[in-house]
Formats: structure tokens, sequence, C-alpha cells
């Protein structure tokens, strides 16, 4: 289990992210908007990190696991969470992180799959997702879905 904070190097323990979050938050900076990256997918989650920068946006945060991403959104603020719907591991699914997030911090969420969104079922309404991302995507295809969002918030 790990989280990433920008450009610093992974840190251990999920109970310790709030504290590390605390810690170099302030130094968490640039434009755009802050994104939370739920996904448990490594590869996944570098690409998504780095198609995000190349738009000009900051990644508050990259969980691999619905605990982590509450112990970083605990201590880092974010405007948005791109949450994979099929995460494994502690504390439940990509729907669950979706809800919780939400939730708990008022942080919206896209969501991604690399299955069918139809195959989720109603679970997907509760979730309240600001959009979709579907596996394999592309920047231009983060781009739209991130547009689509930030007009979706600034309507709200």
């Amino acid at each position: 289990m790990y989280c990433t904070f920008a450009d610093r190097e992974p840190f251990g323990h999920a109970t310790h992210c709030a504290r590390y979050a605390e810690a170099y938050g302030a130094e968490i900076g640039g434009g755009g908007v802050r994104v939370l990256i739920v996904e448990d997918e490594s590869l996944v989650s570098l690409f998504l990190q780095g198609v995000l920068q190349d738009l000009g946006h900051t990644v508050s945060g990259v969980a691999p696991s619905l605990r982590t991403a509450l112990a970083i959104a605990a201590g880092v603020p974010s405007d948005l969470a791109i949450v994979d719907i099929g995460l494994a591991g502690d504390g439940g699914d990509g729907i669950d992180a979706a809800i919780a997030l939400r939730s708990r911090y008022g942080i919206p969420a896209l969501l991604m799959t690399g299955a069918s969104f139809a195959d989720v079922g109603p679970r997907l309404h509760d979730a309240q997702p600001l959009g979709f991302l579907t596996k394999p995507y592309t920047e231009s295809d983060v781009a739209s879905a991130l547009q689509a969002a930030l007009a979706q918030i600034s309507a709200a």
C-alpha cells in the first residue's frame, strides 16, 4: 500500500498518508484542477498522472485503495477524483470510493473502467459520477472528460 504526492516518491502505510499530506501538502502546487487518482494498477496511475500534469493539472495524490484515498483526502484538498470502478483492496471497490469521497469530503468523481459501465448496475447511480472514462483512454479523452466534469461543477 502506498500514496504519492505530486513529484514525491511513494510513501508506505496508509495510516501515515494523512500526516505525510499535512507535512507536504503546502508544497503541492501548480495550476488547473487538483485531481486525486484512485487506481490500483500502478502503470495506469502513472500514465494518468503524466497526462494530467501535461494538461496543466495538479495530482493531489495517488491511492491504490479506498482506505488510502480517504487518508489522502483528509489531508490534501482535491477538486475531483478519477476513480477506477474495479478497484481492489482495503475498504471496497471504486463505487464505494466515489461515494465515500463525495459524502465525507465533497469530492466528486469521474469513474473509469475497462469493462462496460452498463454492467455496473444500480450502484453506479449512488456514486453520482461527473462522467466516465473507458480504458484504454487517450490524453484527449481525459481532457474532454475533465472539461465536461468542470462544466458540471461550475453549473452547480
